[in-house]
């Protein structure tokens, strides 16, 4: 029986997002196999999915989970290199008992992280991270079998079928005949493969761009602009009619727009809201979560349905989205959820797919579409907590420094003041906490953070 006494587990990010750490910092082999004993004590017997991006560290991570899950007589459907979408989907096409996703998403290299995957391709909610932490705690986990039953597999078949249930979702033979010519950067990760192929299927020419899963990210992992200026310069040489640009495990999709260049993520989920919402009933509702811009209203209101707001966190979007029977949903970092795909849950595919969509479908270019939209002013800021400042205090603080706001504290504190907001809140993945705000003007918005920064250093 391990005693979980003997290690130090507060270096870790332990949350609904799973865990992650860095690897020489906290989150080495001993943490690893504490948390590959847990999970295989859950699912004892059973058939469980394993998916990984390209990070050095994940082979000896996925053989170390292996391990502990064939000592415990449970299935392995092993997927290799794939996008986290793809390990979700596969989890619930091959009716799997539950998987996981090694992949620290977009944190640098020296970070690894495991994504815990329920039955029907769900991330662990509340209360099964609750039972996975008691187990741990505990030590007592199930004992190696003398003569385990288990056995690994390929789960490659399964990849298809998360291609083909994308597909299924737009007008093919329209994009067909469109034959785009599509950029794509992978940051040498988990979409390197299955990104391409999706687009070939589409009857697109691909250019490939960081593609090749060589184990180092040749740019920052996050696909935001200031990341993405080198693959700009490739992108606009191309001449290709639109890019995509992923982060490591590729649930988060930027775009690049042969005008513009690499621009917001925050455009990718009302883009892509277009294509379901032009089909969709009046009155029919979308979910996004409290740090998304603006522009999801702007769309959803063209077409006559509802935005509803939850906690940031991509399982509580799909819980939201479940409770309320939203059509569509997603997070403004590049995050699209289309519940109709396998996945339910962040994916670059549909991402991609309903924006090509609709560019099929309404005859026009990404640019086109980008210039009907209000211009987006919004900035994402990030602080380590004052030394002796709890968040409570803090959120006193700048409350006190909106006295005339609406206020809601569902996930940390999300201030609305005529046409602006502002949402604070603990990162989920680093040891920060975050402010993101928005107005409908650049001088509004510089206002905005001005005051919330006096409130944050006062």
């Amino acid at each position: 029986m391990i005693i979980t006494r003997h290690y130090d587990l507060s270096a870790l990010m332990i949350s609904i997002s799973g865990v992650r750490g860095k690897i020489q910092s906290g989150f080495g082999l001993p943490e690893a196999l504490l948390f590959s004993q847990s999970f295989a004590t859950m699912m004892v017997g059973k058939t469980v999915v394993i998916g990984r991006d390209s990070r050095p560290s994940g082979p000896y991570f996925e053989h170390l989970l292996s391990s502990a899950l064939l000592s415990a007589g449970s299935n392995i459907l092993t997927l290799g290199l794939v996008p986290t979408p793809t390990t979700k989907a596969v989890v619930k096409l091959a009716k799997a008992n539950g998987g996981i996703m090694i992949s620290a998403s977009h944190n640098p290299m020296e970070w690894n992280a495991f994504k815990f995957i329920s039955k029907g391709g769900f991330f662990f909610n509340a209360k099964e991270n609750e039972t996975l932490l008691q187990i741990l705690n505990s030590g007592k986990f199930i004992p190696p079998q003398i003569h385990p039953k288990g056995y690994i597999e390929s789960g490659e078949d399964y990849i298809d079928l998360h291609i083909k249930s994308v597909i299924s979702r737009i007008n093919l033979p329209k994009i067909k005949k469109k034959k785009y010519t599509v950029f794509v950067d992978a940051v040498g990760g988990a979409g390197s493969f299955v990104i391409p192929k999706l687009l070939r299927e589409l009857g697109c020419r691909v250019i490939e761009h960081n593609c090749s899963p060589d184990g180092t990210f040749p740019r920052p992992p996050e696909p935001t602009p200031k990341a993405l200026v080198s693959s700009e310069k490739a992108f606009k040489k191309s001449k290709a009619d639109i890019g995509f640009a992923l982060d490591p495990d590729a649930d988060r999709l930027v775009l690049f727009s042969p005008k513009r260049g690499a621009i917001s993520e925050e455009l990718t989920l009302p883009l892509s809201l277009r294509s379901v919402l032009r089909a969709a009933k009046k009155g029919s509702k979308v979910v996004v979560n409290l740090s998304s811009s603006f522009l999801n209203e702007h769309v959803a209101h063209l077409y006559h349905s509802k935005v509803i707001r939850s906690k940031v966190g991509e399982a509580n979007v799909v819980e939201e989205m479940i409770q309320s029977k939203a059509i569509f949903g997603g997070e403004g970092n590049g995050g699209v959820i289309d519940p109709n795909i396998p996945s339910f849950g962040r994916d670059t595919l549909a991402g991609i797919a309903h924006i090509l969509n609709v560019m099929a479908e309404e005859n026009k270019s990404i640019d086109d579409f980008i210039t009907e939209l209000p211009p987006i002013h919004m900035e994402k800021q990030s602080f380590p907590l004052s030394q002796g400042m709890s968040l409570s205090s803090l959120y006193e603080k700048i409350q006190a420094g909106f006295p005339k706001a609406e206020v809601s504290t569902k996930d940390g504190l999300w201030l609305s003041e005529g046409d602006l907001w502002v949402h604070i809140r603990p990162s989920n993945t680093e040891p920060i906490f975050r402010v993101i705000a928005e107005a409908r003007s650049a001088s509004d918005l510089a206002e905005t953070l001005k005051r919330v920064k006096k409130c944050v250093e006062s």
